[in-house]
């Protein structure tokens, strides 16, 4: 499908029309887009949803395999801690072009 594509100036929308190509395109020409912008659209399904980890409505075939590829140990039950003594600042950037301003 076009939204698909690696190069995002040959994607489905990225064109003069933009968002209409997509809202014309035959998959979705059907959808009532000013109804779904008011949010006024309900799904056909809801999944069950019992808290920010649960995993209920995925098959246990995946819920079950043990976590190969990750180099993180599988989370504990109740998710607490996992980040405990964890810190993080994200840069400033705008310190940063100050600093290579000053530089120059």
């Amino acid at each position: 499908m076009q939204l698909l594509q690696k190069e995002p100036s040959k994607r489905l929308g990225n064109g003069v029309s933009g968002s209409d190509d997509i809202k014309q395109h035959k998959w979705f020409k059907a959808i009532n887009w000013k109804k779904l912008e008011a949010r006024e659209v309900q799904p056909k399904f809801r999944p069950e949803v019992t808290g920010q980890d649960c995993i209920a409505n995925f098959d246990e075939r995946w819920t079950k395999m043990p976590a190969h590829d990750s180099p993180a140990s599988t989370p504990k039950e109740d998710g607490m801690g996992l980040f405990e003594g964890y810190t993080y600042v994200a840069p400033n950037t705008w310190f940063t072009l100050i600093e290579k301003e000053n530089i120059k």
